[in-house]
């Protein structure tokens, strides 16, 4: 009596789309991704130095590259879904990287070089996976490029402004608030004391830290275009009245105890200026969204 054998689900069942991709992306993906660290070891090395040091102020730089990979990891299952949909133009950028990362090298355009390593690798996932994970991952891509230190001739002009900024403010401050100041250029001058506005109070340090903050902040907890733009525009001003507000405790401390303007002391205002200045952010997002739902309520939307 003939016998008919069912046919197994393994081979009835089509393969998903979720396997087809995996099979080939994740055994060299990870050896690519590998590779182009090697190649970019030096340069690097180099950017991950200028995290520790206290000239550049880019202490939040450590925390970048963990921040972005978690923004990966939290819409890891999306991504999975994605065809891989390999481009050439990925080739192109990779080439284009190893070229910008030459140059910078050659000509010592240290800012050149490390954003060279953001082009390769923006290349190495267009190359492997296609534009359409490249889009999903451009705000982690677009992250990374607050781990590179600014260009030097921005850095210093930036630096030199926001020193001249804060000690007008800071002088406008003290003075609405019954002190007398004198303002030799960057330095305040209190009675019995002189407060110099250096590089480091100068809110470079600030700015940058409330910036990455605003960025991660905006990843998680806010949606729209317009709205993520104007949190990161509204961070610059938060930023620098922030640090205008360290100035003024610091001339008011002055005024009592002159040993609260220097050491442990005086890196406390520091601190307690950013953490106020990054609740200032958060507060200016709710009362965006407190306008934008009365605007909506009068409208009848």
């Amino acid at each position: 009596m003939p016998t008919t054998t069912a046919p197994s689900a393994s081979s009835s069942q089509p393969h998903s789309a979720g396997s087809r991709h995996f099979d080939s992306n994740a055994l060299y993906a990870p050896l690519l991704g590998a590779l182009l660290i090697v190649a970019f070891w030096q340069i690097l090395a180099g950017m991950a130095g200028s995290w520790f040091d206290e000239r550049v102020y880019m202490e939040h730089g450590v925390l970048v590259a963990p921040a972005a990979a978690y923004m990966v990891w939290v819409k890891r299952e999306k991504l999975s879904q994605i065809a891989s949909r390999p481009s050439a133009t990925g080739v192109v950028l990779l080439v284009c990287g190893a070229l910008l990362a030459a140059l910078g090298v050659a000509a010592h355009w240290v800012w050149i070089s490390r954003m060279a390593f953001l082009v390769s690798l923006t290349g190495l996932i267009l190359a492997v996976y296609g534009l359409e994970m490249v889009r999903e991952l451009a705000y982690p891509l677009w992250t990374l490029i607050l781990m590179v230190t600014p260009p030097t001739f921005i850095y210093e002009r930036l630096t030199l402004d926001l020193q001249l900024l804060a000690s007008r403010l800071g002088e406008m401050f003290l003075e609405a608030l019954g002190y007398s100041v004198m303002r030799q250029g960057n330095i305040l001058e209190l009675v019995g004391v002189k407060l110099s506005v250096e590089e480091a109070c100068s809110g470079i340090r600030s700015l940058l830290s409330i910036f990455f903050m605003c960025t991660l902040y905006n990843y998680f907890f806010v949606r729209g275009g317009l709205m993520r733009t104007a949190i990161l525009a509204l961070a610059i001003p938060v930023a620098i009245l922030g640090n205008a507000g360290r100035i003024v405790a610091t001339g008011i401390a002055s005024q009592h105890n002159r040993a609260l303007v220097q050491g442990a002391a005086h890196e406390t205002f520091g601190y307690v200026s950013v953490l106020v200045a990054a609740v200032g952010c958060v507060a200016v997002h709710l009362g965006m969204l407190a306008i934008q739902r009365a605007w909506r309520s009068a409208h009848g939307a």
